[in-house]
């Protein structure tokens, strides 16, 4: 008799044990509660608690589950218990594989530890998600309508998704609580499983010759890269990007950098901005007819002629060369430009610091234009084209580099530039040598910042003629052609993803060793 009642006194600890495991799992996501946790670790508890999500399973299929999982009346115990072993065997294969993955990444933990922390939230959600499953087939409620947010039904689809993340998330926190590693390893042994299941899936796709949107979007990519076109609109693309980029960043840095410098008044020595200044103003007065219609005749002659040079070139820089004669087409808009940037600058070079609040201010205004009303505001002056589109990526880009720059270079220690001082350094020597290599990585943030968000932008000035990945996107709208748009989304998207790792790469090779130090050590 007291055998009896231990073994039951046991076997309800058991499943308080359980019980409260799950309630804490959902309940306190945190790391800290996981580790907690990991001491309790048991198999029994983790078959069990799997077991229960197959039997809800198993139950959802006799009452009211899909065609794939249906079950005859005359095997119901049989497909249960089917139901139940290949639920076990998927966790714990599943959980095999993930345990082999974060040992290669360094984790500690066992087998058992990590099951018995993922099994927390993998049996109580995965019963949440089955009972969902059933009330919404009782109601007639289908996935796609609770999924579309047009449907009533559809702020459904906002929990979901809430949902779904913060199952993630509680399983990021078992992997790690179950292993001890960092929060970088967990992202790469959940996603590297899911990366080969999806390449092995597409291929699937294409060997049996499915036809989906994955397939549909290939083809129609494929097809377009063999007649040349994406080709010619992928460089457009990127040559736009680099030409604005350039300019942006030279201009940047240096309105980042004057704006961290303290007032000064105007000198003789300041002459020389006039010259660049006088330069420009002669090429708005010559070229406007201001200096006589025969000057200006022979000017926009001159212009044209260059241009037509410039349209002839083929293949690789045909796009650079189109960007550059749009440019020196309009020797009235380069004119005015260039005097009013000259003079922006020579007035921030005065005034410094003073004026970095309503640099910035200024800067983010622009930001907040819309790129296709920015686009459209300048056709009168700038016209269609390549020049109108580089003028508008060149101050979007602004806000990101100015800011950065300002931000960097304000952020170096006082004692490292008295040091420089000390050594006997001029103001631009510890510019050159020690302020602006030190702010490199800030700087490189925002420079990344900009590239990213100029990709994107980029594709909107096919709206106003330039041969953009954009011009996907526009025509599939015009021609209400799905797989057009969507495949110049992706394209856009997929590149957006390459320029950022590379400047990521190129972040790091542009730190300075001690700086990289520093950061680790940190």
């Amino acid at each position: 008799m007291t055998t009896d009642v231990t073994q039951m006194g046991r076997r309800n600890g058991l499943w308080r044990e359980m019980l409260d495991g799950w309630v804490k799992a959902l309940t306190e996501p945190s790391l800290d509660a996981f580790r907690a946790q990991k001491g309790r670790a048991d198999p029994l508890k983790t078959v069990i608690g799997v077991g229960l999500l197959g039997l809800v399973i198993g139950l959802w299929a006799v009452v009211a589950g899909p065609a794939s999982l249906a079950t005859r009346p005359d095997a119901i115990w049989v497909d249960l218990l089917r139901i139940i072993f290949f639920t076990e065997a998927d966790f714990f294969i599943i959980s095999l594989i993930l345990f082999f993955i974060a040992q290669g990444f360094g984790g500690e933990g066992s087998l058992i530890q990590q099951s018995y922390l993922l099994s927390l939230v993998v049996a109580p959600l995965g019963m949440v998600v089955t009972a969902f499953l059933f009330v919404g087939d009782k109601l007639g409620l289908t996935l796609a309508a609770i999924l579309n947010p047009l449907s009533p039904i559809g702020i459904v689809s906002i929990f979901i998704i809430l949902f779904s993340l913060y199952g993630l998330l509680l399983l990021f926190f078992a992997l790690q609580a179950a292993h001890e590693i960092q929060s970088s390893a967990v992202f790469y042994t959940v996603g590297a499983p899911v990366v080969v299941w999806v390449i092995l899936r597409v291929a699937s796709m294409f060997v049996a010759q499915e036809e989906n949107l994955i397939t549909t979007e290939w083809g129609f990519i494929a097809g377009q890269w063999e007649k040349g076109t994406l080709q010619e609109l992928l460089l457009g693309h990127l040559w736009l990007v680099a030409f604005s980029v350039v300019i942006a960043v030279v201009l940047g840095v240096v309105m980042g950098v004057f704006i961290t410098w303290p007032s000064r008044h105007p000198r003789l020595s300041h002459v020389v901005v006039l010259i660049p200044l006088a330069l420009f103003l002669l090429l708005w007065a010559a070229s406007s007819g201001l200096m006589g219609e025969a000057m200006g005749d022979s000017v926009m002659t001159t212009v044209k002629g260059w241009d037509r040079s410039l349209m002839r070139v083929e293949g690789f820089f045909a796009a650079p060369c189109d960007i550059v004669g749009a440019v020196v087409s309009k020797p009235v808009a380069v004119g005015m430009i260039g005097a009013a940037f000259t003079i922006i600058l020579y007035a921030l070079f005065l005034t410094g610091e003073a004026a970095s609040d309503l640099t910035l201010y200024i800067l983010g205004i622009i930001l907040t234009i819309p790129s296709v009303a920015l686009f459209g505001a300048m056709i009168g002056t700038l016209g269609t084209g390549p020049f109108n589109a580089a003028f508008a990526l060149i101050l979007y880009s602004q806000l990101p580099i100015v800011r950065n720059t300002y931000t960097g270079i304000k952020a170096v220690a006082p004692e490292v530039t008295e040091a420089g001082r000390g050594m006997g350094m001029t103001e631009w020597q510890l510019l050159l040598k020690v302020k602006l290599p030190m702010a490199v990585p800030v700087i490189m943030t925002g420079v990344r910042v900009a590239i990213v968000m100029l990709v994107g932008i980029t594709s909107i000035a096919a709206y106003i003629g330039n041969d953009t990945l954009g011009k996907y996107i526009f025509d599939g709208m015009n021609r209400a052609q799905p797989k057009r748009y969507i495949a110049g989304a992706i394209l856009v998207a997929t590149l957006a993803l390459a320029v950022d790792y590379f400047l990521g790469w190129l972040q790091n090779v542009l730190t300075p060793e001690g700086l990289k130090g520093r950061r680790e050590a940190a």
